[in-house]
């Protein structure tokens, strides 16, 4: 009986998700940029710890607490639930769509922001012990992204080339580091150059 109501339960967690799924699709339609298939997200290791601590507690909590209930497995289980949840919507929340045209970045307050690969200023690239940190200047705004992000060197790539194309630069003229996810010229050493000339 126990193993139905926990079949049970799953699959009416995922019937929700699908239709809130559809439900979001239909309210906020996708731009084209979107629907392009190429996106960049937060590691994929971020949303398989928040299904984790979602499940995982949930389980205990309907199957394997005593009849008399035990407070500090409770309040764990839920503090773990919640975790799972915040991974969760921070594994949703962000991400960066882009085609040929240009891109989107949405940011952890699910703003959007669409942006012309000619808008790129420069980049700024830091080791870390996590790995690379970068900042991209594109107009007025600085985008921060990690090299443990999903498909990123391939966006850098696409928005380098794009970006030459635009400005008229050879690539090969360009000093870039792509194994340490550094593609364009750091934004201060071109008005450094410009300022010592």
């Amino acid at each position: 009986m126990k193993y139905a109501l926990l079949a049970l339960i799953c699959a009416v967690v995922f019937l929700v998700c699908f239709l809130v799924d559809k439900l979001i699709g239909l309210l906020f339609p996708k731009s084209k940029t979107e629907k392009s298939g190429n996106v960049v997200r937060l590691p994929r290791r971020n949303a398989v710890a928040g299904v984790l601590l979602v499940f995982v507690p949930l389980v205990v909590l309907l199957f394997f607490i005593p009849e008399g209930g035990d407070t500090l497995m409770t309040v764990g289980c839920v503090t773990a639930i919640v975790l799972g949840v915040i991974l969760l919507v921070n594994y949703l929340s962000f991400a960066i769509y882009y085609d040929d045209e240009g891109f989107v970045y949405k940011d952890l307050r699910r703003k959007k922001t669409s942006y012309h690969y000619s808008q790129i200023r420069g980049q700024r690239s830091v080791m870390t012990r996590s790995g690379v940190n970068s900042i991209l200047f594109v107009g007025k705004d600085e985008l921060n992204v990690y090299s443990t992000m999903q498909d990123l060197n391939a966006f850098l790539n696409k928005a380098f080339y794009k970006w030459c194309e635009i400005k008229q630069i050879d690539p090969a003229s360009v000093e870039n580091n792509p194994a340490m996810f550094t593609w364009f010229p750091d934004p201060d050493h071109k008005m450094k150059k410009a300022s010592s000339l």
